[in-house]
Parts: structure tokens; sequence; C-alpha cells
């Protein structure tokens, strides 16, 4: 009785204020004794607020972090400040249907899936066991999800694999038999074409973009179809360690694929010691620093194949004058504009996407943290389309950035604690027009 008083007086604010909601923004936790999901009513000027935290019925890696390296941020070691857990794109994600909230999770090698309901929050409809030991991104499709994990040894999870499952109206998972695929290194993200025709998957230790067909069966091909390297550069250049993705539908049935790519590992995959000028100024950079990342952007063909469009875009001026870490990427509506949240000097970076696919820098520094103390990770655009949502991994904040359509430019709206302080991960927003229908 009281949950559907509670419901009920949810929903009759909810009707005051109707015209006002865009739709459910959702962050993921990682809590080690039940990972969990805090979510967020967004409104039409952007703003936020919280609705309440929802638990997975999986567990997340809490403060260790990949190599299960335990917390340790006073070693100033990139990997055991518990900041960054998975170091992968949408490890929380939502079904086809706008209806379900999908969300891996890395610390028991589980899948959860949960129902949004009318009033924005979630209700656990079932967790599946995922294809390797650390779950860590997710792509859906119709009635297929598709789930790439990180795995094999716990303390070195460099292997990994996808696997699929259907999901069916009311959000249930169902592994599908037979839909293992192995892959040759540690994956980052996963994304199907929008016509659903391809699963492009990319690694991280490898710098490979894998591009999988998919059968009428939903099974996906036993082989890639097409597999590229993250482009090559001249001496000097950092090795390329693509983590987040975007796909934007192009014309005459190609696509186009932006790749983000952090360069903190020089070409032997060695850690660059850092300058006493950056040390100073970024709390992230206290032992190491990398070179400006950067955006590769890619063709995918009516076949599948992939090739490179625009190589290597650096979020700079030069190898060594630039942001740091670029991970994170999502686009505006039209596709015209892209922006990347760079972590490691707490920036956000704006491209410009071009009808061809190829892409220039726009704005290195659209917006960043006056103490370079916000690491920016996930990210993703409002239900509406106005907003860039940014979740900060070291504080558990969501920030909000208000869309210029002309400029691609990025104002800043406000940030909304919420999450856990340390360790979150994963952004993924909900229209509330699609509960509706």
């Amino acid at each position: 009785m009281k949950k559907t008083l509670v419901a009920m007086m949810v929903l009759a604010s909810f009707d005051v204020l109707a015209k006002d909601i865009t739709g459910g923004v959702y962050v993921a936790t990682n809590h080690a004794s039940e990972n969990s999901i805090v979510g967020y009513v967004q409104y039409s000027d952007g703003t936020l607020s919280r609705v309440g935290e929802y638990g997975t019925g999986g567990k997340g890696t809490g403060f260790v972090e990949l190599f299960d390296l335990p917390y340790d941020p006073e070693s100033g070691h990139t990997f055991s400040d518990g900041i960054d857990p998975l170091a992968s794109a949408y490890g929380l994600w939502r079904s086809w249907d706008n209806k379900n909230v999908l969300i891996a999770n890395a610390g028991d090698g589980t899948v959860s899936s949960l129902r949004v309901q009318d009033d924005l929050s979630l209700e656990l409809v079932n967790v599946v066991e995922a294809g390797d030991i650390k779950p860590n991104g997710i792509a859906s499709y119709g009635e297929l999800v598709y789930v790439v994990s990180m795995g094999k040894k716990v303390e070195d999870p460099s292997e990994g694999n996808i696997k699929g499952y259907k999901i069916d109206e009311n959000g249930y998972l169902t592994p599908i038999p037979d839909s293992v695929r192995d892959l040759t290194g540690r994956p980052a993200s996963v994304e199907f074409t929008p016509d659903g025709k391809y699963l492009l998957v990319v690694e991280i230790t490898t710098g490979v973009v894998h591009s999988y067909a998919v059968g009428s069966d939903g099974l996906l091909s036993d082989e890639p179809v097409s597999s590229i390297d993250s482009p090559l550069a001249p001496d000097g250049r950092f090795f390329a360690l693509p983590i987040g993705t975007k796909l934007i539908s192009g014309q005459d049935d190609n696509n186009i694929l932006l790749v983000t790519e952090t360069r903190f590992i020089d070409s032997e995959h060695n850690f660059n010691p850092v300058s006493a000028e950056h040390k100073e100024r970024y709390p992230f950079l206290p032992l190491f620093e990398g070179q400006a990342g950067s955006v590769t952007s890619y063709n995918i063909d009516a076949s599948g194949q992939l090739s490179i469009i625009s190589p290597d875009v650096i979020a700079g001026s030069s190898y060594w004058d630039g942001q740091q870490a670029v991970c994170w990427v999502t686009t505006s509506q039209d596709g015209k504009y892209a922006w990347t949240t760079n972590p490691l000097t707490s920036s956000i970076s704006t491209y410009q996407v071009n009808e061809d696919g190829s892409i220039e820098l726009k704005e290195e520094i659209a917006y960043q943290d006056n103490d370079f103390n916000e690491y920016y990770l996930d990210m993703d655009l409002s239900a509406d389309g106005n907003y860039v949502n940014v979740i900060s991994g070291n504080t558990g904040v969501t920030w909000v950035f208000k869309i210029d359509h002309d400029s691609g430019e990025l104002s800043l709206v406000d940030g909304y604690e919420g999450s856990a302080p340390v360790y979150s991960y994963g952004l993924v927003t909900i229209p509330y027009t699609a509960l509706a229908e």
C-alpha cells in the first residue's frame, strides 16, 4: 500500500509538470556489495531531480579497478585510483524500445535488465550471466542485445568476447545459444549500425575495430567481416587506445563511426613520466602523462567493410599540446557536432562532423573544470537533444551542458550529486514519451 501511495503521489506531481519532463537520466554506482543505478528526472530546462536508487541484482567492482588493482590513490598509479573502473563505453545502456535500462555488473560477471516505470523509477526484471569475467559494454537493436566482456584472468583481463541475448516485450533477457564470439583483445565499446545489420566492436588493448555481420537468426558472423587497425602515425606518436564510439547514419547505405583514442602509452607500450608543469596543474597526472588524445572517423559501407576517413584528429594543436585521454563521445541529433570527454585534463572538446564523414576539431576546450578536478567519463545526449549529460567518476556528480545548435558550443547548466562519489560509471537517457507508447 505504501509503495502504491508513493507512486500515486509521484505520478500526480508528474501530471502537473508533464509538459516540462523530457526523460530519465541514469548512472551506475558500481557498488561492490550490490551494483545500483541512480535515476533522475530531466526537465526541458536541462535541470535534474533525483528519483531514487535501484539495485541491479549484480555486483560492481567498487574501489577495485582494472587488473584487480586495489584502491590506492596515494600511489599515483593510473589504474589504482578506482575512478574509471571499466575503461569502456556503454556499460550502462538502454533497450531498443527505450523501455529498459541494461547494465553490466563487472563485479560478478552478470548483466541486468531493469524496467523503466511510469514515474521513471526502475524495477529489476532479471539477471543473466555474461560471456566472460567482467562485462563492460552493451548494444541493443530490436529484440537483440549483445554484451562485450573482458576476462579469462581477473588479474589480467586482456582478452574478451561477445555474447548475445534476446529481450522480450517485458524486458526479460534470454541468452542466445552458440552466440559467443571470441575477440582478439579486451573490448572497450560495442554498437549496432542504425539498420542493425552490423555490430561494431573496438578493442582497447590491440587498437583494432571489428565489424560483424548480424544474421536473420540474430547470430553474428563467426569471424568479423572487416577488421581495421587504429591509425598509425609518424614516428613519435603514441599508441592509440580506442575507448568510446558513436555511430551516425551516413549517405548511400554507408554509416560513420567515430572512435575516441587515448594516447597514453608510447609505441613500446611504456608509460611516459609527467612534466613538472602538468604535475602541478592536473591532479589526475601525478606520475604519468600521455600525448593529446584524438578521434578517428570510419566509413562502414553496405557490406560492413571499414575504411578510415579522418585519422587521428587531435584534440589540440600538436602531439604535446592538447587534451589528454579523449575517451567518450556523443553527437548532436543531426550528427553535425560531436563532443568528447577528456578526463585527465577535466575537459570537453567539440568536433565538427561533415557530410562525407570527415571530422575536424572545432573547439579544443568547450568546457573545463577550473580546478581540473572533475574526471569526466560517460556522456549521452538528453532525450530532447538540447543538452549533453556527463558523469564525473571522482565525484559522482552528473553535469548538464546546454547545446547551441548553430555553433555546437556548450554552456554549463549545473552539476547534480547523487551517485557514488568515487567509481561511478555509465550514463544513459530514456525519453519520457517512450513510456506512454
